[in-house]
């Protein structure tokens, strides 16, 4: 026992020893946490290069080390960048070919395409082949983004190859990104070509970072609008083009605006003290300082003034080491010709860019299903659902889980659970074959939806770039509630059109099969006439009329026609958007004689640099429905416009406000779509 106080004393002093330790241990990593984050933020100003080394050797061979490389910096700006596509353009006239491209944000783009070897022309073609909206889609925010351009990445990929890298680009290119991981700029001249596109581009909230190397990448343009330090380690022959943003009437006041022009102070003075550091370059100042970053469909003008901004500089040009373009350059391009004919060859039919390789997507669709480039007829919901899909060649496949507005009139508004499936497969870039179904879950009780199903065939007999174009299409459709409720619909229709500058007519005529209740015992049979034109007024075009005339007339006379009206076919009214296949009164024919005026606004105002209002028109309409010897009208005022997220993803809007006779009462439409 007497030795008891010496084990105690021994075992406390080994326990106060242990959490000395334990504490020296977390004082130590606390320490070198602190250090470690000290010494970040002391080094997050040394940009991090990958493949320094390959591209100095890439350059050294172009000038065999007989003069000084010519580099070029391509800066960002979004839409306003397209305008290097006039420099590029100017520079090859003038016999001036850059040794090395540095770029960031949307120049990259262009100096990477340009770089891969596609021309200016060729850059434009691509860029201009389909809509915007078509390539770019509204996805879910898990990663960071709101927009997700993988119908750009499948372009890109389909017109330079999948497995193309920066490192086999003719010309050397250095893409300038940042980094929210290190906090540091990241410049990056090796890696897979598309990644590395997508990454130059991803501005913060609206596209997701991208991946590279541990580093989570955004947009270059963020923090630096003109790298440049970079291009001045490489050589002291540096041309700089620039599309610099200054436009006087940007509101101040909103706060998205407030918010973008903070970010912009900095950047201006990163800029500033960049040109400062380094006043030897040539400047070739584009003059699209007065457009928006979202101004894409102004592509071509932008392009012009890029060219004519360049040749301003002419004197300053005129001490540049001249050549040609390399002989192979030339067979690269004549190669290009046929892999953006291919690439783009589906867009002029369906607005459809084939993946060469497996494509997933999550995004999120508000699609409305009354007016879209096929008719629905026993489908008149809008739908808002987290969307699904996968595409890859000729085949594509998704589903849909969200809900269904009716909202066409006050009178039959609501919102329902939905679940939405397709399949579609394309065995010629101009025939489309689907397969489509869904349950909206609108009844009592809740848990017995209703079921829409369609097959579809759509086959563009005959196609020209904006001028005409000739179809057929057939669809079968089927709606059942399951208690007795039943519709089917067979249609087949001939479609043509033509767009001339002031007059674009609208022709089809087809056949009609409809019938209703179990066993569908007595189907009726229709034939449908469809014409309809738009006149563009002098001086200006942005009045116009709009004339349409609309007949389904039975194909037997024997007075029990009952013909049908759908809401699709364009009469708006309490009357038909209750019932997914309204049957008329009449038993012979309806006809549909309709006239608009209106005017095309030709403005297109934005929300803080964050929301378009473009393509809007407003006018009024007059319907008269003919039902046999009865005589019907609608008539009101139209807004037609669109919503664009930076210039990128459209939601189209249409509202109609009337009176309809045949309803005796106010009608009151609200057709709301996105389409990617």
């Amino acid at each position: 026992m007497g030795n008891l106080p010496i084990i105690l004393y021994r075992i406390d002093m080994l326990r106060r020893l242990v959490a000395l330790i334990v504490v020296l241990c977390l004082s130590f990593s606390v320490f070198s946490a602190s250090y470690d984050n000290a010494e970040a933020i002391i080094i997050s100003d040394i940009p991090v290069t990958y493949g320094d080394e390959q591209f100095r050797e890439r350059i050294l061979e172009r000038t065999r080390g007989e003069r000084d490389p010519i580099g070029l910096v391509l800066t960002g700006g979004s839409a306003r960048a397209l305008a290097h596509l006039g420099v590029l353009s100017y520079l090859e006239d003038s016999g001036i070919v850059p040794d090395f491209i540095v770029s960031n944000s949307m120049g990259s783009i262009i100096g990477l395409l340009y770089a891969a070897g596609l021309s200016p022309d060729q850059i434009i073609e691509v860029l201009t082949a389909a809509d915007l909206s078509s390539l770019f889609s509204f996805t879910l925010p898990i990663e960071g983004g709101l927009l997700q351009p993988s119908g750009l990445e499948t372009l890109v990929k389909n017109v330079v190859g999948p497995d193309l890298r920066l490192e086999d680009l003719d010309i050397p290119v250095m893409v300038v990104c940042d980094d929210l991981v290190t906090k540091r700029e990241i410049r990056i001249c090796e890696g897979d070509f598309t990644e590395v596109l997508l990454a130059s581009f991803a501005l913060p909230a609206y596209f997701s970072p991208r991946e590279y190397n541990g580093h989570l990448l955004i947009d270059g343009g963020v923090i630096s609008l003109a790298p440049i330090d970079a291009a001045f380690e490489y050589s002291d022959t540096v041309i700089v083009s620039t599309t610099f943003y200054n436009l006087a009437t940007i509101n101040l006041r909103n706060i998205i605006t407030i918010l973008n022009s903070s970010f912009d102070i900095g950047k201006n003075q990163k800029a500033a003290e960049d040109m400062k550091a380094h006043d030897d370059f040539i400047w070739i100042r584009c003059d699209v300082e007065q457009f928006s970053f979202m101004d894409f469909d102004k592509m071509a003008q932008m392009a012009e003034i890029g060219y004519e901004s360049a040749s301003g500089m002419a004197d300053e040009l005129e001490g540049i080491y001249r050549t040609e373009l390399p002989r192979h350059m030339a067979t690269l391009r004549r190669g290009y010709d046929g892999s953006i004919a291919a690439a783009t060859h589906g867009l002029k039919y369906f607005q459809r860019v084939e993946a060469i390789s497996p494509s997933y997507t999550l995004g999120i669709c508000f699609e409305e299903n009354v007016d879209r480039d096929f008719r629905r007829y026993l489908n008149n919901s809008s739908d808002f659902a987290i969307d699904f899909d996968y595409r890859h060649l000729g085949f594509e496949a998704g589903v849909s889980l969200g809900f269904a507005f009716d909202f066409v009139t006050p009178q039959t508004a609501g919102a329902y659970p939905m679940l939405e499936g397709y399949v579609a497969y394309y065995p010629l870039d101009n025939l489309r074959l689907t397969l489509e179904g869904s349950l909206d879950f609108n009844h009592d009780p809740w848990y017995i939806p209703e079921l829409y199903a369609r097959q579809g065939l759509d086959w563009v007999i005959w196609a020209t770039e904006g001028l005409f174009d000739v179809s057929f299409k057939e669809s079968l459709e089927y709606r059942t509630d399951f208690d007795g409720g039943d519709a089917l619909v067979l249609t087949g229709f001939f479609d043509g059109s033509l767009v001339l500058d002031w007059f674009n007519p609208d022709i089809a005529l087809g056949y009609m099969m409809v019938a209703r209740g179990n066993g569908f015992a007595e189907p009726r049979h229709f034939m449908d006439v469809d014409v309809s034109a738009r006149f563009k007024l002098p001086p200006a075009d942005s009045l116009y009329i709009d004339a349409r005339v609309f007949s389904r007339l039975a194909m037997r006379f024997d007075g029990d026609g009952r013909v049908p009206l759908f809401l699709s076919d364009g009469y708006t009214s309490p009357n038909v958007a209750k019932d997914a296949a309204f049957i008329t009164p009449a038993q012979y024919h309806i006809t549909m004689v309709s006239l608009g005026f209106g005017y095309d606004i030709p403005y297109s105002p934005t929300f803080g640099e964050f929301m378009i209002i473009e393509n809007s028109e407003v006018g009024i309409y007059c319907d008269l429905l003919i039902r046999d010897a009865e005589v019907s009208v609608s008539t009101g005022v139209e807004l037609q416009t669109a919503l664009s997220l930076i210039g990128l993803v459209d939601l189209p809007i249409r509202i109609r406000l009337g009176y309809d006779s045949w309803a005796n009462d106010f009608a009151a439409s609200f057709l709301l779509s996105l389409k990617y």
